[in-house]
C-alpha cells in the first residue's frame, strides 16, 4: 500500500494522514471521526505557517482530503468524511478572492467539528434504535466500538449480570480479545471462543451484533474477516444478525471493493518455502444474512442504502481521481 508523504502538506498533516493509513488499532469509526479532526486542524489560522494565503490553505485541504480517502479502501467511512467536510473547498469558484477563500476555510473548518461530533453522537442513536432488539446473550465478532457502546449501554440500564456476551477472538489482530478484556472489567460476563467455534456457540446467543467498516450500495457488509462464517452459522441456527454502524459507512455506488492485506508473518511468522501466505483482514457478507442494519437513522432498507450510495458517490465525484 502506497504511503502518503506528499511534500505540499505541511508535515504535522502529512504524518497524520500516515498515521489514519497504518492504524491497525482502532475502527473505521475512530479512524473517521480523526479524519475530520485532521481537516479541522488544517483549517485553523494557526496553521498558517510559512505565510501560506488561505487560496493556498485551500489548497492544503484540497490534497489532504484526496490523501485521506486513498488511506484505507476497505472502510468507507474515511473517504465519506473526507468529502462530506472538504466539499466547500471543491465547489469553491476558481476565481475566487482571498476573503471568499478565508469564508470558505471557515464554512470547512464548522463542517469538520460537526462531521467529528457526529461520529461521538452516532452510537447514541444507534442504541436507541438496537436496545428492543438485543436479547441477554450476544455474540460478536472483532471490536466495533460502535457495538462495544452498545453492549456497555445495555449492561449499565439491564446491570451486568443481565448480559453475557459472547466474543470471537478475531483473528488476525486479535481485537476480541481486547473487547473480551474491556467488557469483563465493567463486570460483564464474557466467553471468549475461537473464531472457527462460531457453529459451536451460536446456538446459546439470542441475537448477533456487530459493525461495519463499510457497507455497499447492495446493503452487504464488509467487516473483519470472520464476520460471514458467523452470519452464515447464525442463519443455520436462526439467531438475527444485527449490523450497527453510522450512515456515513454506506460506500458510493461506484465504489470497487477492496479487500485489504496485511502481514503474512501474522499468520506464518516463519515462512516456509512452497507457502504462499495471505492474510486477508475483511470479508463481504450479503444482505440476504442480515436481519437489520441499524444506523443512527433507524433501520435502513436496501433502497435507503442505494439513495445513501448515490448521495456518497456525487460527494465523493468533487475528490476528482
Amino acid at each position: 500500500m502506497a504511503r502518503h508523504r506528499n511534500p505540499v502538506l505541511p508535515a504535522d498533516i502529512s504524518r497524520a494522514v500516515g498515521e489514519i493509513e497504518r492504524d491497525r488499532e482502532h475502527g473505521a469509526s475512530w479512524l473517521a471521526r480523526k479524519s475530520a479532526e485532521i481537516l479541522a486542524s488544517a483549517s485553523l489560522p494557526s496553521q498558517r505557517a510559512g505565510g501560506r494565503s488561505a487560496r493556498q490553505r485551500l489548497q492544503v485541504i484540497r490534497i489532504a482530503a484526496r490523501s485521506l480517502a486513498r488511506t484505507r479502501p476497505s472502510m468507507a467511512a474515511i473517504a465519506n468524511t473526507a468529502a462530506k467536510v472538504a466539499e466547500a473547498a471543491f465547489t469553491l469558484p476558481q476565481d475566487a478572492d482571498e476573503t471568499e477563500c478565508e469564508t470558505c476555510l471557515a464554512e470547512i473548518h464548522r463542517q469538520a467539528v460537526a462531521v467529528a461530533a457526529s461520529w461521538s453522537s452516532a452510537s447514541g442513536a444507534i442504541l436507541e434504535h438496537a436496545r428492543p432488539l438485543l436479547g441477554p446473550v450476544l455474540y460478536t465478532h472483532s471490536r466495533s466500538g460502535t457495538v462495544e457502546y452498545t453492549i456497555m449501554k445495555l449492561a449499565e440500564e439491564r446491570g451486568p449480570d443481565a448480559v453475557t456476551v459472547i466474543a470471537s477472538q478475531s483473528h488476525p489482530g486479535d481485537e476480541g480479545i481486547g473487547l473480551a478484556t474491556t467488557l469483563a472489567q465493567a463486570g460483564i460476563h464474557v466467553l471468549l471462543v475461537a473464531d472457527a467455534a462460531c457453529g459451536f456457540f451460536i446456538g446459546d446467543a439470542d441475537a448477533v451484533i456487530v459493525g461495519a467498516d463499510t457497507v455497499t450500495a447492495m446493503a452487504g457488509v464488509v467487516n473483519k474477516v470472520g464476520t460471514l462464517p458467523l452470519a452464515l452459522a447464525a442463519r443455520e441456527s436462526q439467531v438475527p444478525v444485527y449490523v450497527c454502524c453510522e450512515a456515513l459507512k454506506i460506500a458510493a455506488s461506484d465504489a470497487k471493493l477492496n479487500f485489504e492485506e496485511m502481514d503474512a508473518a501474522e499468520l506464518m511468522p516463519a515462512p516456509a518455502p512452497g507457502v504462499r501466505v495471505r492474510n486477508v483482514y475483511f470479508d463481504l457478507t450479503p444482505h440476504e444474512l442480515i436481519t437489520s442494519l441499524i444506523t443512527e437513522r433507524g433501520a435502513l432498507t436496501p433502497q435507503d442504502v442505494r439513495s445513501l450510495a448515490q448521495q456518497a458517490r456525487r460527494s465523493l465525484a468533487l475528490l476528482g481521481p
